[in-house]
């Protein structure tokens, strides 16, 4: 169900479209329920489920639904009402790379109302896509800003790409307490 395409966002690039999972019959339900069932903690013992834009939004949503536990949302700044709490998120060779930036080095803010999720809350982050790990870095720094350290996170993931070092990136960022599971892994680039 991920579709790949070839020299994407630039050429020697296989892009692995993940949200495609969504747009195939019955897709949507199975990745529910194998991050359902990919997380080995008590669902009733989850506070809140955390998301970002805008792959996120889709796998976290139909989740938090399934297992009928709020959703906080992640976004750039300026699309949340306030109060809000915000980071600076560093762009991603990646993601610049697909705006055409291939230099990267922008930086945007990020962020998530501020009474969204309570300290010392159980977390569970979902996304799309670990790459390069400065997306959950984010999500972790914005949670951390909120009362809740990287103990008391699981992240749930669609797709790995250990190829771009993402878990490296935040265990030295000093995540690396935070669980982390993934239901596909893909190699190569």
């Amino acid at each position: 169900m991920v579709r790949t395409v070839p020299d994407f966002p630039r050429p020697r690039i296989t892009f692995r479209h993940v949200l495609n999972i969504a747009q195939q019959p019955k897709g949507l339900v199975m990745c529910t329920n194998l991050l359902m069932n990919q997380f080995h903690g008590d669902w009733s013992a989850v506070d809140v489920i955390v998301c970002c834009e805008a792959g996120g939004f889709v796998f976290a949503s139909a989740l938090a639904a399934k297992v009928e536990v709020p959703l906080a949302l992640i976004r750039e700044a300026g699309k949340l009402a306030p109060p809000t709490v915000s980071v600076v998120k560093s762009e991603s060779y990646i993601s610049s790379a697909a705006d055409n930036n291939p230099v990267g080095g922008g930086e945007k803010r990020t962020e998530m109302n501020r009474d969204a999720v309570n300290p010392g809350a159980s977390v569970v982050v979902v996304d799309d896509v670990l790459a390069t790990g400065k997306t959950l870095c984010t999500v972790l720094q914005l949670l951390n800003e909120a009362g809740v350290g990287p103990e008391n996170v699981s992240i749930l993931v669609v797709a790995e790409f250990p190829v771009h070092r993402g878990r490296e990136l935040l265990r030295s960022r000093g995540y690396g307490s935070a669980h982390i599971h993934s239901l596909l892994v893909f190699d190569g680039v």
